[in-house]
């Protein structure tokens, strides 16, 4: 079979069709597909899915206030931020880091593209708008939290680790984490103040958690794995509520060691109503 092949195969072997379908993907692991991003986004789109994306951008990060009164916000030292850029959700710009067919998404003459100047999400296809409204600065995983009672909802690993899959990001702030703030500058709203989420490099240490929901297969160079979006983020909300150092990629990660225990705390008695959930 060629890699297009494989593809096509893999799609049916998953039950993508008519999904809304959460996709991280390297497209180094597919090898030779020939048109690349273009051709694994257009035959997904065919099969009548949802393709969703994290279109990210960390130059948009600006500084705090004077009046800052967060501790415990996964930082340590002076904020020091070089070349700002101001965040456009008209605009195609995305961290190189998100990968090649996120970037093909994002510049779909069809696609939808949230407002959030730091994590951003863009999508494609006939849910993507209804999905990606929910998000908003704070509510950074509102589209999540939408689609966890839809059966039609998947998280897609195209030849990535769990490292990548940003919807545990979620699962913590189920379990009772509280998501970090930041600040980033935007072309329509100027600074505004935004969640965001955490550190993702110990996420692989959840791969036994959910091994019993994911479903793989072999394509290209790499592999497929598919997980129904509610029972990856109850799964790994559980998990983390019992072992909350299991996420944690080093002792000194300082993202790490404040989300472990327990993340965001407010210093200024009555805020935390207005901007936690």
């Amino acid at each position: 079979m060629n890699t297009k092949d494989q593809v096509k195969s893999a799609i049916d072997a998953l039950s993508l069709a008519n999904k809304v379908i959460f996709v991280h993907a390297s497209m180094r692991s597919l090898g030779q597909l020939e048109g690349g991003a273009s051709t694994l986004l257009n035959m997904l789109l065919a099969q009548g899915c949802t393709v969703i994306v994290p279109s990210f951008n960390y130059d948009t990060l600006c500084y705090p206030p004077q009046d800052d009164n967060y501790q415990q916000n996964g930082h340590r030292g002076e904020w020091q931020f070089d070349n700002i850029r101001p965040f456009d959700r008209n605009d195609n710009r995305i961290e190189v880091s998100m990968g090649k067919f996120a970037a093909t998404v994002v510049s779909h003459q069809e696609r939808f593209r949230t407002d959030h100047p730091i994590g951003s999400f863009a999508g494609v296809g006939p849910k993507a708008e209804a999905v990606l409204s929910h998000q908003s600065d704070i509510d950074v995983y509102g589209h999540y939290q939408y689609c966890t009672n839809a059966t039609d909802a998947i998280v897609l690993s195209v030849g990535v680790t769990l490292n990548s899959i940003t919807p545990i990001h979620f699962a913590e702030q189920i379990s009772g984490r509280q998501l970090f703030r930041r600040w980033a500058r935007t072309q329509a709203r100027g600074d505004v103040e935004v969640c965001v989420g955490s550190c993702s490099e110990g996420f692989h240490q959840l791969e036994k958690t959910l091994q019993p929901i994911a479903t793989s297969i072999d394509v290209g160079l790499g592999q497929w794995t598919s997980y129904p979006l509610a029972a990856l983020i109850q799964e790994s909300a559980r998990a983390i509520s019992v072992n909350p150092t299991i996420t944690q990629c080093a002792p000194e990660c300082p993202r790490c060691q404040d989300m472990a225990a327990g993340g965001l705390i407010s210093t200024v008695q009555g805020k935390q109503p207005d901007l936690f959930q």
